[in-house]
């Protein structure tokens, strides 16, 4: 394990000096979280001064690096005999930029590389899906707009996709089995299990209206309505929409939730978007199951992990920005004939590169 902070134009190894290391993650974030003390005592002259000013770099190497971002928060108590660092990775500026684009029968994976050009943002893999789409952002977060266009993708192919930052790369990658999914096994790297099973959010029945209220019709499960009763919801029609696939989408995932908590030996494999196959006899929890969170644990020299596991395959679905309305008047289909000739995406001002690494101090 090795914790370097670069400030000031230096780079300095302070991993002598760190307590414990909390590093963790989860599916509906893009930013990464890091965590560590410091010791820090005035009174013992064999603890030199750590530099950790807010916005310094950081780097986190456990056998290869594991993440690369900036100190956002520092807490130091009078009680206490060290400082708190907080660090997020750089999807925390996803989140942080609003800009306003339209997209014209594009991609995901192409709109996703043309806001990163835009923002000086290095990409890794982009998970190509192939599906078109036509949206207008206007004022939306970085990260609203790529995850809006992934899940427009989702509800199309059925894939689950998750942004996350890789060695300081922004990667989009398909959720679910690939080369990091392990085995965790009772009497092996599982240390305890526990699972909770829950009906609270279950959904038996949608009642479709029509666009002036009226009803049209019921969209039903009746095997889960004879186990948990009617539980309802509704959903409204629109010009371009009937509300079936809306319907069934909500009767889909308003299912029973199981989700398995797991202890085990680190593993840096196990992070959010990736799945693990658990076989533990006394709680009878055998199967594939998917990452929703992952807490990595450094301290008194042991790594240990703590994982939300679900046997759904879930993604941070957002749709934000709205479906631009075609005119019927004859300017705009001149206007629309005109874009139909050029290049397929359009964006609505030119962003400044706000996207840049703090200057060193």
């Amino acid at each position: 394990m090795k914790i370097t902070i670069t400030g000031g134009g230096k780079a300095t190894d302070i991993t002598q000096y760190v307590t414990a290391v909390t590093w963790n993650g989860d599916y509906q974030s893009c930013a990464r979280t890091l965590t560590f003390g410091i010791l820090s005592s005035p009174t013992d002259r064999g603890i030199e001064k750590v530099r950790c000013e807010l916005m310094d770099a950081v780097a986190f190497d456990h056998n290869g690096r594991l993440f690369d971002g900036y100190i956002f928060r520092r807490e130091k108590s009078t009680n206490g005999s060290e400082i708190t660092i907080t660090c997020f990775d750089k999807g925390f500026y996803l989140r942080k930029i609003a800009a306003s684009y339209k997209f014209t029968r594009t991609t995901p994976e192409t709109i996703t590389r043309r806001i990163c050009a835009d923002y000086g943002i290095q990409t890794g893999s982009i998970a190509r899906t192939g599906h078109t789409l036509s949206r207008n952002f206007l004022g939306k977060n970085l990260y609203d707009i790529i995850q809006s266009a992934y899940t427009l993708a989702s509800k199309s192919n059925g894939k689950k996709y998750q942004i996350r930052f890789e060695g300081g790369k922004l990667s989009v990658r398909e959720k679910g089995v690939n080369s990091s999914t392990i085995i965790i096994e009772g009497g092996v790297n599982l240390m305890d299990a526990a699972i909770t099973e829950s009906a609270e959010n279950v959904v038996t029945r949608v009642k479709i209206y029509s666009k002036d209220d009226k009803f049209v019709r019921n969209v039903d499960n009746a095997q889960a309505m004879k186990l948990y009763g009617l539980m309802q919801e509704y959903v409204k029609q629109s010009e371009d929409d009937n509300g079936q696939a809306r319907a069934k989408e909500i009767l889909n995932a308003g299912t029973l939730e199981q989700k398995i908590t797991v202890n085990g030996i680190g593993d840096t494999r196990c992070t959010t978007g990736n799945a693990v196959v658990v076989q533990e006899p006394y709680t009878g929890i055998y199967g594939l199951f998917y990452i929703d969170s992952d807490t990595h644990t450094w301290k008194n020299g042991q790594y240990y992990i703590k994982l939300v596991l679900n046997f759904k395959n879930l993604m941070d679905e957002k749709e934000a920005g709205s479906i631009e309305k075609a005119s019927k008047s004859k300017s705009s289909s001149k206007s629309k004939k005109s874009k139909s000739s050029g290049t397929p995406w359009s964006y609505v001002h030119k962003p400044c590169l706000l996207y840049t690494s703090p200057s060193p101090r």
